[in-house]
């Protein structure tokens, strides 16, 4: 099995506060550089990337951008939380929770009533830490406001003014963007990012090789012993890694695009989890893995899908065999492909053969050619042209396979030869599944 894991590019997040205002409070020695305590770290394969962190104590929002070098601050707003002071614990309570979350849904205008203003941005609280620690409630936003902006005027929500939050939103993509919610932003120097970085770098490659390669009991020693997975799948698992071993379209598993970030003392990392093969990759979720650090190292705590490829909302019933669903989809998807060339690899030697019978096999019984013939009645005028010429030879070149859930096309660029007719075309099958068997039910051709 190959042992692959794509660009843990961790870059360090130097969120450096400008206004002299705000800076004086953090005591900055001077020469001494101060990056941002909630380490954020973040790979820019998909362009510019953007974190946002309010400060409950100042009632700002902060908005970062990386630029490729650096993180550096773009812009800030005025933003309300919670009236009552603390992190949020209970429903009601009236309390902004703390801690890393992610957007998960966009409402406009005409989805809010009034007192959301013109956007409202869902988060994902409560997140895995907040269920383990007995926190409850629901409904946490980022929104605007129909009202004048006052701090601490909200029910737990995080409010600004509307024209601040339609700036911001252009910012934001779901599932992706972190918003870090805290008291009192804290610094750090760079030499204590740059160790966390590579720490975590080190950690994520070497649990996802005991995923690929390991035992499960060198699997579990990367997880807190108080908060175990449930890895009744890995008999299934092992078995599957076992054939893949021997196929000849293994696969690998890859995580790409970390964006990591750290809330007293835990690592919440997101990561895009991958299954790939030599011709395909094949998207299994977005998952978000807390980290935290005890004696014996770094362990995780726990995990979650916070998106699935299909969009659909992860469960707990679903959550441990998403992995082995995807290998055996790709599984499958290939070996739908090898069937498929093995059906136009007998078609053409069978049209060059002149073996009408191993030829009509090819066809579905629904087939009607380009020019509207039924099965039928194309095998006979495919039989008359056996009989014209003494030979024919058929090639075809850059095959092009596109499957799909029932159906797939097929297109490539056919040379035909014959004792009276030469000819070069580009060819397009259509292919459907009859009693499990794939079978050409249209053909369309096009000379060059």
């Amino acid at each position: 099995m190959v042992r692959t894991i794509c660009n843990l590019c961790f870059l360090i997040l130097m969120l450096q506060v400008t206004e002299p205002v705000f800076a004086a409070s953090h005591n900055q020695a001077a020469g001494t550089e101060l990056r941002l305590a909630m380490l954020i770290a973040s790979c820019t394969e998909q362009g510019n990337e953007y974190a946002i962190v309010v400060e409950k104590n100042t009632q700002h929002l902060f908005l970062y951008e990386y630029d490729g070098k650096r993180y550096k601050e773009i812009n800030r707003f005025k933003c309300s939380t919670g009236e009552a002071s603390g992190a949020k614990s209970v429903s009601g309570d009236k309390r902004t929770p703390e801690g890393v979350y992610f957007f998960t849904k966009k409402y406009q205008k005409k989805d809010l009533a009034p007192i959301y203003g013109t956007i409202a941005f869902s988060t994902d609280y409560p997140n895995f830490l907040d269920r383990i620690a007995g926190r409850d409630g629901h409904s946490i936003w980022m929104h605007g406001t129909n009202k004048s902006l006052r701090p601490r005027d909200s029910n737990g929500c995080v409010a600004l003014a509307n024209s601040d939050i339609e700036k911001l939103s252009k910012y934001i993509t779901l599932n992706r963007t972190p918003i870090i919610i805290v008291d009192k932003i804290s610094y750090v120097t760079g030499d204590s990012c740059k160790k966390n970085a590579e720490s975590i770098s080190n950690f994520l490659f070497n649990w996802n090789n005991a995923l690929e390669n390991g035992k499960y009991h060198e699997y579990l020693n990367y997880y807190n012993h108080k908060h175990l997975p449930d890895i009744s799948w890995w008999p299934e698992w092992n078995k599957l890694r076992k054939k893949n071993q021997s196929s000849n379209m293994a696969f690998s598993i890859e995580i790409k695009v970390p964006i990591i970030s750290m809330h007293k003392g835990i690592y919440v990392v997101l990561i895009n989890q991958i299954v790939r093969t030599s011709e395909m990759d094949l998207p299994v979720g977005t998952k978000k893995i807390f980290i935290t650090e005890k004696k014996d190292g770094l362990k995780i705590l726990g995990e979650e899908y916070l998106v699935l490829p299909n969009m659909q909302k992860p469960t707990n019933e679903n959550q441990e065999n998403i992995l082995i669903a995807a290998c055996k989809k790709l599984k499958n998807t290939f070996a739908d492909k090898q069937d498929i060339e093995d059906l136009i690899n007998t078609w053409v030697k069978a049209w060059s053969a002149k073996d009408i019978k191993q030829y009509g096999k090819c066809y579905a019984k629904i087939f009607v050619s380009q020019g509207g013939a039924r099965l039928q009645a194309w095998l006979k005028y495919k039989s008359r042209l056996n009989k014209k010429y003494k030979f024919i030879k058929v090639s075809i070149d850059n095959l092009v396979i596109k499957r799909d859930r029932n159906t797939s096309k097929v297109s490539f660029i056919q040379t035909y030869v014959s004792s009276g007719y030469k000819s070069v075309s580009l060819k397009r099958l259509e292919l459907i599944c009859e009693k499990g068997l794939w079978k050409i039910c249209r053909e369309i051709s096009k000379n060059k």
